[in-house]
């Protein structure tokens, strides 16, 4: 027993001098009320090196962002500090087509939320309280976001055309609401496109946690959550480059129409980073050219070496659109059942060992899925 307690006494002292031992984080929290010219106002700082598609530099009192996906612009400067005179913001009421350059003080408050991947990243950072809107057809599936959005005000989108310009923007009122993470570029002064599936790398999808927390000077705590994703996934890479087996994975759809029936199939080509993330895993992955089949038959002679099929299909609906399948609707996309019928013993492996994925996990009654969440960044 007494051994016990003097583990158990070692164990809080070496909490304890952990606790002593993090850094400060040293980014403003909030706006500064004597501007000092000389001063760096961002000593944490972050930068992206896997291929993210954004870029970031610092200056005193200003962070440029460059989104090479969205091709725009964005010029952060500290709140209570002077806006930078060395960058123009596009005007709000500009023809202009793309590579807009917008500029807003930072850290965020009350922002509007149209972005799925920022979502996942907000409640990365213990941001999710700085949601003060959302846009009026925005879902998500975390059912903590869900809740944080529950009686918040819906944005609408404003649309008008100028010329031979048409201009959306998010309608924002005369309110105090600051800006709105979106996922594609607009002519608005006060959006800002989100892109991590624009990431030529697994990892660079990752560092967009420290694109959006350089919105909120949460740079510090960016670099961590980084870190601890960057250090999990390169030691699974590393575990599984020593493993001699390798399965094959593959990417298919159905092709169904609103009556029900299935007109065909198509074999897939993966997007890059989803197939160098899969062969990091340890997973052998079908690349070749796409190709479309009439017959089931043709299909599975087609697919007879993988061991994985990954369905990209969707259900359509009778009404218009189209939704996530559910297991039957799979079984009965790929026949499953007909050929454990004909009992061959000859059929895809994935088909005797029912190894029938999606990437979506989860999904909600609107359709939303957390492939576009936490998928998108949460690479490991």
């Amino acid at each position: 027993m007494i051994f016990k307690t003097h583990l158990n006494l070692a164990a809080i002292a070496l909490l304890a001098a952990t606790h002593l031992s993090a850094p400060a984080y040293a980014n403003e929290t909030g706006c500064v009320t004597n501007y000092d010219a000389a001063k760096d106002y961002f000593p944490d700082k972050v930068e992206s090196k896997y291929g993210s598609g954004f870029e970031i530099t610092y200056k005193g009192n200003v962070k440029y962002i460059r989104n090479k996906i969205a091709k725009e612009n964005y010029v952060l400067y500290q709140c209570g500090t002077p806006a930078p005179t060395d960058a123009k913001p596009t005007p709000a009421d500009s023809l202009q087509v793309g590579n807009w350059t917008k500029m807003v003080a930072v850290p965020g408050s009350k922002i509007v939320l149209d972005s799925a991947p920022t979502s996942a990243i907000l409640e990365l950072l213990g941001l999710q309280n700085t949601v003060a809107a959302s846009y009026k057809f925005f879902t998500v599936t975390s059912p903590c976001m869900q809740r944080q959005l529950d009686g918040l005000p819906h944005i609408e989108q404003k649309f008008n055309k100028r010329r031979l310009v048409r201009r959306v923007a998010y309608e924002l009122g005369n309110s105090d609401l600051q800006w709105t993470f979106t996922t594609y570029g607009m002519n608005d002064a006060h959006s800002f496109s989100v892109n991590p599936e624009g990431a030529s790398d697994m990892l660079g999808k990752a560092e967009w946690i420290k694109f959006v927390a350089a919105f909120f000077n949460k740079e510090a705590e960016a670099n961590k959550i980084f870190a601890d994703i960057e250090e999990r996934y390169n030691a699974a890479k590393h575990e599984q480059a020593a493993s001699a087996a390798k399965k094959t994975v593959g990417f298919a759809r159905y092709n169904k129409v609103a009556n029900g029936t299935i007109i065909g199939w198509t074999i897939e080509q993966p997007q890059a980073w989803m197939a160098q993330g899969l062969s990091d895993a340890g997973l052998d992955v079908h690349n070749d050219n796409m190709a479309a089949f009439k017959d089931i038959d043709s299909f599975n002679k087609a697919t007879s070496k993988w061991d994985v099929l990954i369905d990209l299909s969707m259900e359509p609906l009778t009404h218009g659109g189209a939704t996530v399948p559910e297991w039957d609707n799979l079984v009965d996309g790929y026949k499953v059942k007909d050929m454990q019928t004909k009992g061959t013993g000859s059929e895809a492996p994935y088909l005797s060992n029912k190894s029938i994925y999606r990437s979506d996990l989860i999904s909600s009654y609107r359709n939303a899925t957390d492939y576009n969440e936490h998928l998108q960044i949460q690479v490991d």
